[in-house]
Parts: C-alpha cells; sequence; structure tokens
C-alpha cells in the first residue's frame, strides 16, 4: 500500500515516522521549506526517554505530486485545510482512500464535497507530540493511537487493508463501526479541555487546585457535553469519564494542544476546535457562556498574533 502523509508536523511526521519505522511504503508531502529540513536531518523524533531518533522519507512537494496513492493521511491543522486539499488532488485517483486526523466534523463536508464522499473515511489520531523550531517532533505522553473506519459504519476491504498496513507501526490501531460517534467525543475532549485550560489559565492539574476551580472545569464539561447532544450525538458514559479523569484529576498536567499553542503564542485551531461548535450551540439554542468566552479569548489572541 502507498501512503501519502500531508504534514510532516507533530501529528502526521509522527505518525508517518512510526509508519516508516515498520517497513510502510510512505511518502510526505510537504511546503518546500520543510521538504529542505527534512533532506538534510530527516524526521526527528524526541522519545520519552530523551532518545532522538532520525527517520529517513521520500518526500515531494505540491509542483512533483503526479501520481496516485492507496491511502491518502491528511494530518494538517484545520486553517490548512483547504491548501492541503488543493496541493494533494493530484494524488487522488479512483481508489484512493483519504483519512483524516483533524480536529472538529466540519473537514468531512470540506473533502466530500471535493473529492466524494466515496474516498473520505472518518479517523481520530491521539498523540501528544509538539513540533519545535528547528523540526524535532517531541512527544510529551506516551499513549499514540489512530482510530478509523467508513463513515457509515461498515467494514470494508480497503478499511482492512489499512489495517493490514497500521498493525505492526509502533502506535494502536483499531478499525471502528462508530467512527463518527468517536470524532464528536474527541470534538467534545478537546473543545471542554481547550475551553477550561485557555479560559482559565493553566493545565488542569493547576486549576483544580484554586478556589471554585474544580466547579468550573464541571460546567464547562456539562456545556460541551450539552451542545454535542443537541447535534444528536450525546457522549457516551465511557468518553465523558475520559474527560472527567484528564480534567479533573489532581496533579493532572493535561493541556491540549489549543492551549500549547496559546501558551506559545502560536496562532490557535480555535474555529474548528470551538468557534464551530459554539455556532451550533446558538443555532440549537443551548446556553454556552463559558465556551463563548474562550473563543473569543483566542480570536483575540490570534488577531494580536497576526
Amino acid at each position: 500500500m502507498r501512503v501519502l502523509v500531508v504534514g510532516a508536523g507533530a501529528v502526521g511526521g509522527f505518525f508517518g515516522a512510526r509508519l516508516i519505522e515498520s517497513g510502510a511504503d510512505v511518502t510526505f508531502l510537504v511546503r518546500n521549506g520543510r521538504r529542505r529540513q527534512l533532506a538534510t536531518d530527516g524526521i526527528r523524533i524526541a522519545n520519552l526517554d530523551g532518545t532522538v531518533a532520525a527517520v529517513r522519507a521520500k518526500v515531494v512537494s505540491a509542483d512533483d505530486l503526479h501520481s496516485t496513492f492507496d491511502l491518502i493521511l491528511l494530518a494538517v491543522k484545520g486553517t490548512a485545510l483547504d491548501a492541503a486539499a488543493a496541493d494533494v488532488a493530484p494524488a487522488v485517483g479512483e481508489e484512493t482512500a483519504i483519512l483524516p486526523l483533524l480536529n472538529g466534523i466540519l473537514h468531512i463536508d470540506v473533502l466530500e464535497h471535493r473529492f466524494g464522499p466515496g474516498r473520505v473515511l472518518g479517523g481520530v489520531g491521539l498523540v501528544a507530540t509538539e513540533l519545535e523550531p528547528d523540526g524535532l517532533i517531541r512527544q510529551l505522553a506516551p499513549a499514540a493511537s489512530i482510530t478509523f473506519g467508513e463513515l457509515d459504519g461498515t467494514i470494508t476491504p480497503r478499511v482492512s487493508a489499512i489495517q493490514a498496513t497500521f498493525a505492526t507501526a509502533a502506535f494502536e490501531s483499531r478499525v471502528s463501526d462508530t467512527i463518527v460517534q468517536e470524532m464528536w467525543e474527541k470534538w467534545f475532549f478537546m473543545a471542554a479541555g481547550g475551553t477550561a485550560t485557555v479560559l482559565l489559565g493553566g493545565p488542569a492539574g493547576t486549576i483544580l487546585t484554586v478556589d471554585d476551580g474544580p466547579a468550573l472545569i464541571g460546567q464547562v464539561i456539562e456545556e460541551a457535553a450539552a451542545v454535542v447532544a443537541a447535534e444528536g450525538h450525546p457522549v457516551r458514559e465511557a468518553a465523558r469519564a475520559q474527560v472527567a479523569g484528564a480534567l479533573t484529576t489532581p496533579g493532572s498536567s493535561f493541556a491540549t494542544s489549543l492551549y500549547r499553542d496559546f501558551a506559545a503564542g502560536r496562532r490557535t485551531e480555535v474555529e474548528p476546535i470551538l468557534g464551530d461548535l459554539l455556532q451550533r450551540a446558538v443555532t440549537r439554542g443551548v446556553p454556552a457562556p463559558l465556551l463563548g468566552a474562550a473563543t473569543v479569548r483566542l480570536r483575540v489572541h490570534d488577531a494580536a498574533t497576526g
């Protein structure tokens, strides 16, 4: 199976490198600056034990993309979705499957509109990594997984083939027959965690140590859950327990990529993670004042960042 990974950043670079290590045929589609960096250094990953692994990878830029691939692993930020979809178009053939690992849900409509619904899968990528200025991908926590499946829940030969490709890589992978629900539940996780940490200014463990911090985290969780339920995807008990564990366990160091970008002064994915959910809350008439406050806070931050 020929795999094209779109984006060699914190998420795409990590999963693509792990696939290469397992022997998969992987090519990265990157911008020219990142291409030069990868040609010199390879994809470098700082592991949790302090060691750094460098993986040599095949890379192309959009101008050099002239053949199609079996699988396109789309791992860019939501702000780069439109540009990435345009760049990758020459690589999409009749049998190509597109597996996006983006936050939120809106990207599914964008990709189906451009490439057709039969080519797009649902996906949830879970990994805590950060791309440093010199191109190093630093892993921040041990868990790493990709869950994916057909949007209608059927188990098809193509998802089985993708699972066979993923099976020997150093991350967990799973085919799901409820992938759309799992995407909504990840969105709930990201929105609740992002709202709490951005609005309250620190990781969950710090918020829990101050007066009224735990109560406010509880309010954030309920707000996000109410919006998701109003959209027809009530959060299942296991997913709610996962969010509660991350946000309400004393000493938790949990913070989302949304908060890490905010704290580092970088532009954020406010619209696909918080803005879209806030708009849905308004449309459904669901009160979400904390979600709204965090959304505006990040919009102001992004406007100032430029």
